[in-house]
C-alpha cells in the first residue's frame, strides 16, 4: 500500500517539475526581458566605442510577439556588448531615438547609430542588427 503512495507523489512531484520547467522555457524564449534603467546604461555607453543594441517592443503588440523567441535568440548568439531592451508603453526612450514602428532594433556604435531595423516582415534583417557584428 505504501509503494502505491509513494509512487503517487513521485508521479505528482515529476508533474509539477515539467509544468514549471516548461512555465519557465515559456518565459524565457516568448517574453522581453526589459532593461532596467535603461537611460543610464545608454549615458555610459555614449562615451565608450562599445556595440548597444536597442530593442523597441510593445506590449500586447502582434508584430513584437510574432518576433520574441527570434529575438531572444539572437541577443543570446549575438556580438554586442550590451543589449537594451525598452517597452515603448513605459518609457519615453523611444521618442529620442525616433521609434514610429514596433519591433524596432537599433545597433549604436559610441553612441551613433549604424543599423536600424522596424517591423518583422525581414527576420534576416531584424537578426543582422540584433546581433550587431562588428564589422
Amino acid at each position: 500500500m505504501k509503494v502505491k503512495q509513494y509512487a503517487k507523489t513521485i508521479v505528482v512531484l515529476l508533474a509539477s517539475l515539467a509544468i514549471a520547467a516548461g512555465g519557465y522555457w515559456t518565459w524565457q524564449n516568448y517574453t522581453y526581458h526589459d532593461t532596467k534603467q535603461p537611460q543610464q546604461i545608454l549615458r555610459q555607453q555614449q562615451t565608450t566605442q562599445d556595440d548597444v543594441v536597442l530593442i523597441f517592443h510593445k506590449t500586447g503588440c502582434p508584430n513584437c510577439q510574432q518576433v520574441v523567441r527570434q529575438v531572444n535568440r539572437t541577443i543570446k548568439q549575438g556580438q554586442a556588448d550590451h543589449y537594451v531592451i525598452v517597452d515603448t508603453k513605459d518609457s519615453k526612450l523611444y521618442q529620442k531615438y525616433n521609434v514610429i514602428e514596433v519591433p524596432t532594433a537599433i545597433h549604436l556604435r559610441g553612441g551613433q547609430e549604424v543599423a536600424r531595423y522596424s517591423g518583422a516582415n525581414n527576420p534576416q534583417r531584424l537578426t543582422k542588427v540584433i546581433k550587431a557584428i562588428k564589422e
